[in-house]
Order: C-alpha cells, then structure tokens, then sequence
C-alpha cells in the first residue's frame, strides 16, 4: 500500500538485493500499521464481512489453517471467529509482528502456533508442522512480493491445502485507469477523519499533504509490488485451484480465492492415482 498519490506500480521502493517486506522488522514500523489498519485500510470491515461470508458458506470442514504473513493475527481472528474450533498457523518474517500475536489472540486454549518464515524464500515452509491444511488465508501481505514469486507462492499453497481446502486473500492490487491511487487518497482520508476523532472537533487538523507525507515517511508502501487481481487469479488456475475468482473490489482493494479441487493431481483419486486411458 502506498500512501504517494502515484500508481501503486511507482511505490516499489525495495532495494537492490533487499527481502520483500525486510523494513517490516523495525518495531516502530510495525507499532504505526498495525495501531492504524483497522481505521486507515480502505473498505477493511466490508472485506473482512465477505471473507467471513465465505467462511461460514464454504462447505470444508477446517481444522487447522494456515495465515500467511499473517502480522499479529487480524486474519487469523477474523477466521477463528467463524471457525472457533480450528487451529491457527501464523507464518510471518516479522519478529516484530509475531510478538503481537498473543495480545490479538487471546486464546485460553492456545489453539495457535506461530512459524518465522519468510515467503519470498520457498524454505519458508520448513518450520511448518506436518500434515496438511483446511485453509489458507493472507491479508496484506502477498503484494509484497514479485510477480514471479507470487506465482510458485501459489504453487506452494495449492500443495498444501487438503482438496476441497480453500484459499483466501485480502490485498492491495494494480489497478491501470482512473481508479489507480483512490485506494492510497483515501487511506489519507480515512487517516485524517481518525485524527479529528481522536483530538475532538475544535483541534487543530493536519492538512491532506501533511498526513500523506507522514504515512510516507513511516514506510507506507515503500516495499509495495502488486500485481492486477486478473493476473494472480490466472495464476492461481495455472497452480491446479478450482473456482479462481474476485470475491471483492474497490480500486486497488481486492478479496480473491480458489479452492483446491477434491481428486486434484497427486491427490488419491486424483489424476496421478487414475490409470491412463491405454492401461483400461
């Protein structure tokens, strides 16, 4: 997410040689996102509804779910809400960010794990427990990595859903045409309407500039490689998925998913099990 009034696609700030998301080890960092998502992100609860929708509706049962660059647990409490019996497995490269999770979480019965895993390295699932997953979900995590990466991501994911598992994620995506940077200005105004709330009406207000020059200045968008919701829902298809789909989009803001299909290849039953037509 970028907080610069340009194209999301001019935001990509990263270093030559950096890791993907590597800023988000700085505590500061960390401490002003995540005090400000739920009131800056654009469309935030209207994306969570859905996702909540979709988890109330999808018929696989999820005992274990998988939240990738999953920060201090939103997506993760947005799922166990649904799913109050499942068991939540939070990978994220920032140690900062993990440290949250156990304030977010809350959980008497510890039906949560967290994994330090980087996700622009395919070694990310080492740390991983065995077995595989009910679902997957990311939120505001994935538009951090190249394209490419983005892809076998998904390749990775594919194999570790069980079928029928679902896929889920909240991000920030290209948009080419008018719409490109509504998701940024109204972060800007979303972050001003919250500071005239929190100092009263007859404060003093920062103006438009000033605000948007500070969330720039915090790191806002400074790692940001998004890619268009129509690419990633290619190749998510490309990966084995089944219903590829946009479930929500609001400028760059965008709910996409699949399902990986029951006998899915390499799976029993699947294509990998089922002899060739010349072997009948």
């Amino acid at each position: 997410m970028s907080a610069r009034g340009a194209s999301p696609s001019a935001s990509a700030h990263v270093s030559p040689g950096a890791r993907p998301g590597a800023s988000w080890q700085g505590a500061e960092l960390v401490d002003a996102f995540l005090r400000r998502r739920a009131t800056i992100v654009p469309m935030i609860d209207a994306q969570e509804a859905l996702i909540g929708t979709l988890l109330e509706r999808h018929p696989h049962p999820i005992e274990r779910f998988l939240d990738l660059g999953s920060g201090d647990g939103a997506m993760s409490q947005l799922v166990l809400s649904h799913r109050p019996r499942a068991e939540a497995v939070l990978v994220d490269f920032s140690e900062p960010m993990l440290a949250g999770v156990g304030e977010r979480l809350d959980d008497p019965n510890g039906r949560w794990r967290t994994v330090r895993g980087d996700l622009s390295d395919p070694g990310w699932r080492a740390g991983l427990p065995g077995g595989r997953y009910g679902a997957a979900v990311s939120g505001l995590a994935i538009h951090h990595l190249p394209a490419e990466r983005k892809r076998t991501l998904f390749a990775e994911i594919f194999q570790l859903l069980e079928p029928g598992g679902l896929f889920v994620n909240l991000d920030y995506v290209l948009v080419h045409g008018t719409l490109a940077g509504l998701f940024n200005d109204q972060m800007v105004v979303n972050a001003m309407h919250a500071e005239r709330e929190r100092a009263g009406e007859h404060a003093a207000h920062r103006e438009a500039d000033e605000v948007r020059r500070q969330l720039t200045d915090d790191g806002v968008g400074d790692e940001d490689l998004p890619d268009t919701a129509e690419d990633q829902i290619a190749w998510l298809a490309a990966a084995g998925f089944d219903q590829a789909e946009v479930h929500f989009k609001w400028a760059e803001a965008a709910v996409f998913g699949a399902v990986k299909p029951t006998g899915a290849a390499g799976e029993p039953g699947g294509a990998a099990d089922r002899p060739d037509r010349g072997e009948m």
